[in-house]
């Protein structure tokens, strides 16, 4: 199989742009596209497998999943860009998997008419922070300004790893415009203030509206959670400590 896209349906897409966010540090990219698919009426379109995503399936319900990646199409409700959304279960587990299937599917997008794509990752800093930044990156010199305008820090030096990366490095190759926007996290738990942050950005950047009061919930749940482990942390030894259950909370 190696890899596999099947196209689930087929239409036609309007100066069409395409938002990726893939599991990662502090989920910060998965959380933002998985917000973008629960807010708007989303239709999937394309499915892609293949043998470079971990050996593993999930289960739902008792039934079994494959892992795999999948390509939305979103009603934003804005008339100018049909919003494409790229979000999966998994990356690929070794350095040439990710750039065979990231080139799949640029070329698979290319054909849908995309010309422009954003990815949305995590900016680790080692750091808890209560209002993060935005950084962000380009493929063009031209377009640093319309990151700047909108408020967004300019990454000055470092890596983006993974496929949120070689997205926006094999568009350039491929002649189409990338951009990547980082939220700032300490990498050490899942960050929903730093996805909500990074989707502040993109609705300026896209002129969309975005309602972010899923996000501010999951923020608010978070930061009770962190309370209640710091309070669990300085009682003395002996005092019964209450349960919490934080198993896998913010992941759908």
């Amino acid at each position: 199989m190696d890899i596999r896209l099947k196209t689930l349906k087929k239409r036609e897409f309007k100066n069409p742009v395409l938002i990726c966010g893939m599991p990662g540090s502090g989920y910060v990219g998965k959380l933002a596209a998985e917000h973008l698919l629960n807010e708007f009426e989303s239709t999937a379109i394309c499915e892609i497998q293949s043998d470079y995503f971990p050996p593993q399936i999930a289960t739902s319900k008792g039934i079994v999943q494959t892992m795999s990646n999948t390509i939305y199409h979103i009603e934003t409700g804005k008339s100018n860009n049909d919003i494409l959304v790229l979000t999966g279960d998994v990356q690929p587990i070794t350095e040439r998997g990710n750039y065979l299937v990231t080139e799949k599917i640029i070329d698979y997008v290319k054909d849908l008419g995309i010309k422009k794509i954003f990815t949305l990752a995590a900016y680790i800093t080692g750091e808890i922070v209560n209002k993060p930044k935005v950084f962000g990156a380009t493929t063009e010199k031209k377009h640093v300004k319309v990151l700047k305008n909108k408020g967004i820090k300019i990454m000055n030096q470092g890596m983006i790893t993974g496929m949120n990366g070689i997205l926006i490095g094999t568009a350039k190759i491929k002649g189409i415009e990338g951009y990547s926007l980082l939220g700032e996290t300490s990498g050490y738990t899942i960050d929903p203030k730093s996805s909500k942050a990074i989707l502040e950005s993109l609705s300026k950047i896209l002129n969309i509206k975005i309602n972010l009061d899923e996000l501010s919930n999951k923020i608010k749940e978070a930061d009770e959670l962190m309370n209640q482990v710091e309070e669990m942390k300085t009682k003395p030894e002996g005092i019964e400590h209450s349960n919490i259950d934080n198993s896998s909370q913010y992941i759908n």
